[in-house]
């Protein structure tokens, strides 16, 4: 019953059982622990998506990421978000946002009296490429703040998304009904899912092509439009393809479905 940290993971683990000394955690097929999850601290750097970090009315991060030029913060709860980038000790990039949802509603009575939501997923695509440059993020919550993923990297552009987009999600939660007809529903995580079409000159098919290949079986982070946080993804691609549609044109279907 006993919890360790182990550093070199950045995880926690479990004991199963009594006089547990000297056993590596991470063992495969170990009887001596449980991998519960990973640390607070670093539970916004792992690949899982509802892994959040979680903090009090406030969150900064500073990192140093090397060159890049986008950021991505996904499954968040927030309500205002401020992005710098220092290099040398100079500002060389610095914006706010105001996370709260303008649209809380599809009418008047829901605008007034309704919840207000939050965006829980946003991109910055304008960041600027310096070797030496420090990225820090500062987020801010009436209650608490939570991140389930911080990703940072190159953003590399496929094409224009068409409209006819599909967006939804992929449920986990079980729905089981015994004998009498008594239905029992266990929540569990879901993940999100998108089919998109793009369209790109068609003397860029080898480019898209590799570029796709290239991030298979590699969690990314997919963004079809910056404005709807449905059509922004951190997860991989189920397949694609790839329409020689005429001479000057071509498209590409992809398919993509979201970490859990």
């Amino acid at each position: 019953g006993a919890y360790v940290i182990l550093t070199n993971t950045h995880r926690i683990y479990k004991s199963l059982q009594a006089a547990n000394t000297g056993n590596n955690p991470t063992a495969a097929a170990s009887t001596w622990w449980l991998d519960v999850g990973p640390t607070n601290r670093w539970a916004m750097f792992d690949a899982i998506v509802s892994t959040q970090t979680v903090a009090g009315t406030s969150l900064t991060v500073t990192v140093t990421p090397g060159v890049i030029n986008s950021l991505a913060l996904i499954n968040m709860q927030a309500e205002a978000l401020t992005v710098t980038m220092t290099s040398g000790g100079d500002t060389v990039y610095s914006k706010s946002l105001d996370l709260v949802d303008d649209l809380r509603a599809a009418d008047w009575y829901g605008y007034f009296f309704g919840p207000f939501r939050t965006k829980t997923d946003v991109v910055l695509l304008d960041l600027p490429s310096y070797a030496n440059g420090v990225l820090t993020i500062t987020l801010t919550h009436a209650t608490a703040v939570k991140v389930g993923n911080m990703v940072v990297g190159s953003l590399s552009g496929l094409g224009d998304a068409q409209y006819g987009a599909r967006a939804g999600i992929v449920d986990y939660s079980r729905k089981e009904t015994d004998g009498f007809g008594n239905t029992v529903l266990t929540k569990r995580s879901f993940s999100k899912r998108m089919t998109v079409s793009l369209l790109f000159p068609t003397s860029d098919l080898d480019r898209v092509h590799q570029t796709l290949s290239a991030v298979r079986s590699t969690p990314t982070v997919w963004v079809a439009s910056e404005n709807h946080t449905s059509l922004i993804i951190f997860g991989f691609f189920k397949d694609f393809e790839v329409d020689l549609a005429t001479f000057s044109y071509s498209y590409c279907s992809l398919q993509i479905e979201g970490l859990i």
